[in-house]
């Protein structure tokens, strides 16, 4: 931890030589705040309460920020090194916060403020930061798709997560072994896990089926094709938009989850409270793409998809808890947006069974009260495994990053 305290220290001075860098190029105003910010941190990091509001709020947002704006200007100065210069920021953008996690997020005793300083890390540090200006690529190539598709900030959440959790004490359960050695219930998750990945296609496919016979089988697949995507420009970026998804946004209901279930520690409804508090705060983030740019949807639309979103996030809360495994909702949740990103202009002329706006409002109860009644289901047929889950997803472990 010492060893920490000290590249944390040792990243403030080097943050403030790259701020000078920066204002000598760009000069605005926010450059000036951020330097004013990286000298106030080092003056007052004496005083611990003063020293750690400004590190857990300001500086993660600063060093993030700063990452790609130096990056910026390294493209801008040597464009021919552009796809060089890309991988340098990514990995830079992905270990940048390691250190003020550890140590200053670390610190945070009390669990609603660790949820609290979560939700600030990920929904309005990382995931609002702005996209590396990219120079002589193709623009409708991998590192372009890649770029925009914001996969850098999702696996900088996942790395966010796993540290945050670390330092804690808590347990990092991206494969706990729940099923090791017992075949009936390994295949009762297999056959779980098929299941939510039939209800993805079912859902995809019953928005745009004419008869009934297309909403549970006879899909057409020719429907779906991500080389002629009606929201997204080409195959790259419904891959990357997808993964992105299933990575940043599971993770982020994982460290939900965890808070939550220490939240709700001594109450009755622990289990209930927490998968519902997940899900909340999993489709609350989704009303934003109603003022996105490339995938922006209508007022309406984004009320539907935020309903939609709850009842996934019910499932993935409660697969999670008892699986014990982080990984299944994640390729469930990226299976589902490839579907849902590679349907093409065919699809979107809102006729069938479920056409209109009553329709998709009928198509978006009947989502929302399979997803809901798959997790009642897992949470009340898996009663102890998930109990037993519980305990070790919120039991607290000394660690080489847990700070006493």
């Amino acid at each position: 931890m010492d060893k920490m305290k000290r590249v944390f220290q040792a990243q403030l001075y080097l943050n403030i030589l790259m701020a000078v860098i920066i204002l000598i190029n760009y000069r605005t105003v926010k450059d000036w705040i951020y330097l004013g910010i990286l000298a106030v941190a080092v003056v007052v990091s004496k005083n611990k309460r003063i020293s750690q509001l400004i590190n857990t709020v300001l500086i993660p947002m600063v060093f993030i920020d700063q990452v790609r704006n130096l990056s910026d200007i390294l493209i801008q100065h040597f464009s021919q090194l552009t796809l060089l210069i890309f991988w340098i920021y990514a990995v830079g953008a992905i270990i940048v916060l390691i250190p003020v996690t550890i140590v200053e997020y670390g610190k945070i005793k009390k669990p609603i403020w660790r949820l609290i300083a979560s939700v600030w890390m990920i929904n309005f540090v990382i995931m609002f930061c702005y996209l590396l200006t990219l120079k002589n690529v193709n623009p409708d190539g991998f590192l372009v798709s890649l770029n925009k598709s914001g996969l850098v900030y999702a696996l900088a959440i996942l790395v966010y997560v796993y540290f945050a959790v670390k330092s804690w004490g808590y347990e990092f359960c991206f494969n706990l072994p729940t099923f090791k050695g017992k075949k009936m219930q390994l295949l009762s998750f297999i056959l779980i896990f098929g299941i939510a990945i039939w209800i993805s296609f079912f859902k995809v496919f019953s928005e745009f089926a004419q008869r009934w016979q297309e909403l549970f089988w006879n899909w057409d697949f020719s429907l779906l094709n991500p080389t002629e995507s009606a929201l997204l420009k080409n195959a790259w970026s419904v891959f990357l938009y997808s993964i992105e998804a299933g990575i940043g946004e599971e993770a982020t209901r994982y460290i939900n989850l965890v808070l939550l279930l220490v939240i709700f520690k001594n109450k009755k409804w622990q289990i209930n409270g927490a998968v519902l508090g997940s899900a909340i705060l999993f489709a609350l983030p989704h009303i934003g793409n109603a003022f996105a740019s490339e995938l922006k949807q209508t007022p309406l639309a984004t009320a539907f998809q935020v309903i939609d979103t709850f009842g996934f996030g019910c499932f993935a809360a409660a697969l999670i808890l008892y699986s014990g495994k982080l990984w299944p909702t994640m390729v469930i949740h990226a299976l589902y947006d490839i579907l849902a990103f590679s349907k093409t202009p065919l699809t979107q002329d809102s006729v069938g069974i479920f056409g209109g706006n009553t329709g998709q409002f009928i198509h978006v109860i009947i989502s929302l009260v399979l997803w809901v009644s798959f997790a009642a289901f897992l949470l009340i047929k898996n009663r102890k495994l998930v109990k037993q889950n519980v305990q070790i997803l919120t039991r607290v472990q000394k660690t080489d990053l847990t700070i006493s």
